[in-house]
């Protein structure tokens, strides 16, 4: 059972893994509205990896992803909370996928998800491969598809159109 994230006594340092690749250490703003995450209250970050090395990173205040969210399809959004309710697998620690339980060590391609608060990080660290991340991405719609596209393109110039961003960043709010 995963911790109560209202229990501030549960929030542990947020993990190197999940600090910023480009900024050295830990995020210090949302990627969209560009506001202090210290003060916004809950944020989410997503950093994604292929070959081991970062190449798309976000951390996204809980207004931002909400707005993220309600420009998605109903049918996608349901679709995410079923793949999230049927498929996670807790696990003490990031060592596994935690949808198929594929071990860690065994794939490259990867995303790592951290819900925070602050400096702290609420709920241990989400991963997940590039098959369950494949497989999360085909049961989205276009609509979804379009807005993850445009994302992508409208705050991050030079990263592929195409990149899979599942689960969609603002899942976890």
């Amino acid at each position: 059972m995963l911790p109560d994230p209202s229990n501030e006594d549960c929030a542990a340092e947020v993990p190197e893994e999940l600090h910023s690749f480009s900024e050295e250490g830990p995020f210090k703003n949302c990627t969209i509205c560009e506001k202090d995450l210290e003060h916004l209250g809950l944020y989410e970050i997503q950093k994604v990896y292929r070959d081991k090395e970062v190449i798309f990173e976000t951390a996204i205040c809980q207004a931002c992803g909400e707005d993220l969210s309600k420009e998605m399809s109903r049918e996608s959004l349901e679709a995410m909370k079923g793949f999230m309710l049927c498929n996670f697998k807790p696990t003490e620690g990031p060592d596994h996928c935690h949808f198929c339980g594929f071990p860690r060590a065994l794939f490259e391609n990867f995303t790592v998800i951290g819900a925070c608060r602050e400096l702290s990080l609420l709920l241990p660290m989400i991963i997940m491969c590039e098959k369950c991340s494949e497989d999360l991405q085909g049961q989205l719609s276009r609509k979804t598809r379009d807005v993850q596209g445009d994302f992508i393109r409208d705050h991050f110039p030079g990263v592929p159109a195409d990149l899979d961003l599942s689960p969609s960043v603002g899942t976890l709010f």
